[in-house]
């Protein structure tokens, strides 16, 4: 059986990555399923990781079809996912699902890795978080591989509480803008708010409940027969069109127009970078060559554990956003050692780094997690 052709970003380049088949969910004939994957969890416990998230879908004109609440005692845990079965609503028939809301179940922070929906006639969608995190949304290298190329996409947070320095309660999506072709890859690369910069098509909300509804493009945008890119690209950008058949306690029609998707990539960050108290005792060692600890602490909005690149030979201070090198052979002083999971003290005066003058952070970890 073929895998399921996905859009992926890497290093802000769209492209194109063949998901494996069991990483869809299961069909069910009468009803959608929606599988939410995390990528790892808030939490310093292996045990313990993100909510069960509340999941609302809606056909092409944007009528709600099924809804599920999200459930804070049920979590998802590090690199593993959940199938959420969700009913048709009564008197809505069995209309195909095309938008989805995720809203945050708990206080858990929850980190997304990707979305999959199987409709019940069998036919699958999904979406990584790394269009969001093109978009600006909140972000961390993820455990999960989903291909055969062994890929690992980027997961993207929600949260209920804004604890651990965390904006976005929730997302809404539209798949079908979302069609892995080589001409839709090309369109967004040409022009990345095509992707990022319309609330039906993709938008990060920091207040977003299960009773809240999210816009959609009315009428339908038009999209070109065979390779299901924008025929007309200035549509996707007129707001009258962005429709709201419902108003929620926190989404509001006023609120939505004032895209481009929250000014997410055009917004400079003012929020702290902080990863809640478990910061400073979780230390995460990657040996992938998927994960660059330059890239994490070069972004405004990647949040999470310290983290070393041992591909790179990198340390990364996220509370800092710095850079440190491995220590090795040559290297001894202002630098991270692996076997300790302590940053080495500088040469010059008072510990500094001879060459940055800067003084090494103090960093002392109760536990090392490592990835692959």
């Amino acid at each position: 059986m073929a895998g399921l052709l996905v859009l992926d970003v890497i290093q802000g380049i769209v492209s194109l990555s063949t998901m494996l088949p069991n990483r869809t969910p299961p069909v069910d004939e009468h009803q959608p399923v929606v599988r939410i994957a995390a990528g790892l969890s808030s939490q310093e416990s292996d045990t313990t990781s993100g909510s069960q998230p509340g999941i609302r879908l809606y056909d092409i004109m944007g009528r709600t079809i099924g809804s599920v609440k999200g459930n804070k005692k049920n979590t998802i845990g590090d690199g593993s996912f959940v199938d959420i079965s969700v009913p048709f609503d009564k008197g809505v028939g069995r209309k195909p699902a095309e938008y989805i809301q995720v809203s945050n179940g708990g206080t858990d922070a929850l980190c997304i890795a990707y979305i999959a929906l199987t409709q019940p006639d069998g036919s699958s969608k999904a979406w990584y978080g790394d269009s969001a995190k093109e978009c600006g949304a909140q972000w961390y290298h993820s455990l999960l591989k989903t291909g055969d190329d062994d890929y690992q996409p980027s997961c993207i947070w929600i949260d209920r509480d804004g604890s651990n320095g965390l904006r976005f309660q929730g997302l809404g999506l539209h798949f079908n803008d979302f069609a892995a072709t080589p001409e839709r890859v090309a369109q967004f690369n040409d022009n990345k708010d095509l992707m990022c910069g319309a609330a039906p098509r993709f938008r990060m909300y920091e207040n977003m409940e299960d009773n809240d509804y999210i816009p959609f493009f009315n009428p339908p945008l038009d999209l070109e027969p065979e390779s299901l890119t924008d025929a007309d690209p200035g549509a996707v950008f007129n707001k009258t069109r962005w429709t709201m058949r419902q108003e929620g306690p926190h989404i509001k029609k006023a609120l939505v127009d004032q895209g481009p998707s929250m000014g997410m990539k055009r917004r400079q960050s003012t929020d702290p970078v902080v990863f809640g108290p478990a910061n400073a005792s979780v230390v995460i060692v990657s040996t992938s060559p998927n994960h660059s600890a330059k890239e994490l602490c070069e972004s405004e909005t990647s949040r999470g554990f310290d983290f070393v690149s041992s591909t790179e030979q990198i340390f990364c201070d996220m509370k800092a956003k710095k850079l440190w090198p491995v220590c090795n052979a040559t290297m001894k002083s202002a630098c991270f050692d692996l076997k300790s999971s302590t940053m080495t003290p500088g040469k010059g005066l008072r510990g500094r780094d001879s060459g940055s003058g800067l003084v090494p952070p103090a960093k002392h970890y109760s536990k090392t997690v490592h990835w692959e």
